[in-house]
């Protein structure tokens, strides 16, 4: 393989060099964290969230699973209790020009919920691929997503689309 890369012009093996370097970058971007920094990293965003003391808000989050299911799920939260719900849909690739809005808890959307999401995955978190980034104000999950290692599509993506505390 050496000798090929020497019979190579040196514009096209520099192209090669930062070309590979573009990729090792972007890979290592995208590496798992170790065992203990995903507990440790959310129960600090939980502990920000907390030290806020919000306890009325309106949240929008979209759950996206797989290519089977996207939908926005809006809870209000007034005095730490959930006080209304609603959902819409986007058809995903596996359903067509239609979707039906799926039942779902809505406790699960809170700004609590999402962070029991999150613990939850997270002493696995190369198993499941654990992804999570939290808004920079409130603390509160931003996106979570996970993918069980070795498991075709079961990927579930979280996505605050919105925040408005009340």
């Amino acid at each position: 393989m050496p000798r090929l890369l020497e019979r190579l012009p040196i514009g096209l093996r520099a192209s090669l060099l930062i070309l590979l370097a573009i990729l090792f970058l972007v890979a290592c971007d995208f590496t798992v964290p170790g065992p203990s920094e995903p507990d440790l990293l959310i129960a600090s965003k939980q502990s920000q969230w907390q030290a806020k003391n919000i306890r009325s808000y309106r949240i929008s989050v979209l759950k996206v699973q797989a290519v089977f299911h996207a939908q926005t799920n809006t809870i209000t939260v007034t005095d730490g209790v959930v006080t209304h719900s609603s959902a819409i849909c986007t058809p995903s690739p596996m359903e067509g020009r239609a979707c039906q809005i799926q039942e779902f808890n809505p406790a699960e959307f809170t700004v609590d919920g999402l962070f029991q999401t999150a613990l939850k995955y997270a002493p696995e978190s190369a198993k499941y691929q654990l992804r999570a980034t939290f808004d920079d104000t409130y603390h509160y999950p931003l996106t979570i997503s996970i993918d069980q290692e070795q498991v075709i599509d079961d990927e579930t993506f979280y996505r605050v689309v919105s925040f408005q505390p009340q």
